[in-house]
């Protein structure tokens, strides 16, 4: 018979605050390319589908950093 963790279901989310900020990654010849870092991932996966069906870029990758309050 299958239990269920009581402990992920009653227990308060003791997960500290977190931050998160998208920035694109891509390539023009052998130079890399930084987009500034954004909260509005939106924003970032609008530029990610530019930029990765565009004729002036490769290697397009869209990064993620967590800043961890606590």
């Amino acid at each position: 018979m299958a239990q269920t963790d009581p402990t992920s279901e009653s227990a308060p989310d003791a997960a500290p605050a977190q931050d998160d900020k998208w920035r694109l990654r891509y390539h023009v010849g052998d130079l890399v390319h930084y987009t500034e870092w954004s909260e509005d991932f939106a924003t970032v996966e609008n530029l990610y589908a530019q930029y990765r069906y565009g004729e002036y870029g490769h290697d397009v990758v869209i990064e993620r950093r967590t800043e961890v309050e606590g």
